[in-house]
């Protein structure tokens, strides 16, 4: 186990190509497998379609992200830190697809517009703090700093409608919406991760341990979503 710092980055040579991380692309493969497979079981209701079609995107932009993200991480030498672009961009966007399913069933219409307004707007003010960082600030020098606004994008929006409407759902509309904010807790551990670099091993690093709790959440949501479903007759 290291703690406070990283393993080197795994080499791998293949068919004359210089590669890097197998290990992140492995990862990054099984979500993508996972999320294309719930987004496949997700079914629509004549109720509230918005609500699951949307559902259905943020598994397909959540999985494609990590699926273009792990090729990123292959061919960093190829690539570099443009072959992470897709990954932080689609990031954004699938946050919008889970903002946008959970204001569809707000249960007062008139505040359905104002809050999709909210959401549109952070957004455009996250892709473009977002590309003016990327246009402007030495990313090879600090990667992290290419992250910030995607996460905090995905904080802010998660929290509010995973965490707080999930739980406002929870008591008002079906009590299939805790499996939302439950999934909000189980990302805590991932930022403790992050944050203090805890790589258990060189093969099981810190971003392989985000891996299995991401795969945790997003089972979890497609749990809310099926039982809600079914709660709609």
């Amino acid at each position: 186990m290291l703690i406070g710092k990283d393993f080197e980055k795994i080499e791998w040579d293949f068919m004359g190509l210089h590669l890097l991380e197998p290990n992140a692309m492995i990862g990054d493969v099984i979500i993508f497998t996972v999320a294309i497979v719930l987004a496949i079981k997700v079914k629509t209701h004549a109720q509230h379609p918005a609500f699951f079609i949307l559902w259905k995107w943020f598994f397909i932009l959540f999985g494609t992200g990590f699926l273009m993200g792990g090729f990123g991480h292959l061919f960093y030498n190829y690539l570099g830190l443009k072959g992470k672009y897709f990954s932080w961009y689609s990031g954004m966007f699938a946050t919008l697809m889970i903002e946008l399913a959970m204001i569809s069933i707000f249960p007062r219409v008139e505040w359905r517009k104002k809050l999709k307004g909210i959401a549109y707007s952070k957004l455009i003010l996250s892709v473009a703090v977002a590309t003016y960082i990327y246009a402007t600030v030495d990313l090879i020098a600090d990667p992290s700093k290419g992250l910030l606004v995607p996460t905090l994008n995905s904080v802010v929006g998660l929290g509010l409608s995973l965490g707080f409407l999930g739980y406002y759902y929870q008591r008002k509309i079906d009590l299939s919406f805790r499996y939302f904010w439950i999934s909000t807790l189980i990302l805590i551990p991932s930022a403790a991760f992050q944050l203090m670099k805890i790589n258990v091993h060189q093969w099981f690093d810190r971003n392989d341990m985000s891996h299995v709790l991401l795969i945790t959440s997003i089972v979890l949501y497609y749990t809310a979503v099926k039982k809600y479903h079914k709660s709609l007759g």
